[in-house]
């Protein structure tokens, strides 16, 4: 049996707070953009941008950590949530579907 973390959120995967870039696109359209990352984990990323994605939106991501010393992480990823941010952008929080190696 494996003992599961104690922290107050609960969640599979623990998640770190991150400042890093995360470009985006939506699956079969050709337009990447920029976004801001927020958090991470082994299960997804929340990231903040200008543009409205509504749930179920599939995406391809890049997150480039700002220490070059990690390479950017490639995934496929499925938008879960949208909600307003405090400064009029929108918070995305998307669900890994596959990580590129």
């Amino acid at each position: 049996m494996t003992k599961r973390l104690d922290y107050s959120e609960k969640r599979d995967f623990v998640r770190m707070h991150v400042k890093c870039t995360v470009d985006y696109r939506v699956a079969e359209e050709g337009e990447s953009r920029l976004a801001e990352g927020h958090n991470l984990s082994a299960g997804g990323v929340q990231f903040e941008t200008d543009q409205m994605l509504p749930e179920g939106t599939q995406l391809e991501i890049t997150i480039s950590p700002e220490q070059k010393l990690t390479p950017p992480l490639e995934a496929t990823a499925e938008v879960v949530r949208a909600e307003p941010s405090p400064d009029g952008r929108h918070l995305i929080s998307c669900r890994f579907q596959k990580v590129k190696s």
